[in-house]
């Protein structure tokens, strides 16, 4: 019984690390992709000003999107995706 109760805490932390890092990776990545395709010349130069506008925009990315992104995952863990 206690055995069941720790192994369930432990894949309750697990499950919410990796919804964490796929949401803080996700709006990241979705900017670097859109960069590289819309100003690859840019992009690929990867100076002072690509990072720069690439941490502002993944700053406004999780300010615009980081509501919407709750709402999908309580949608999915609601739905079962989350649970065991």
């Amino acid at each position: 019984m206690l055995f069941q109760l720790l192994l369930n805490f432990i894949v309750f932390i697990i499950k919410c690390i990796v919804w964490i890092v796929l949401v803080l990776a996700a709006i990241p990545f979705g900017i670097y992709m859109l960069l590289n395709e819309w100003f690859p010349v840019f992009a690929h130069d990867g100076g002072f000003w690509y990072w720069s506008v690439f941490s502002v925009l993944s700053i406004i990315g999780f300010i615009v999107l980081w509501k919407p992104i709750v709402w999908i995952v309580g949608v999915l863990q609601t739905l079962g995706l989350g649970m065991e």
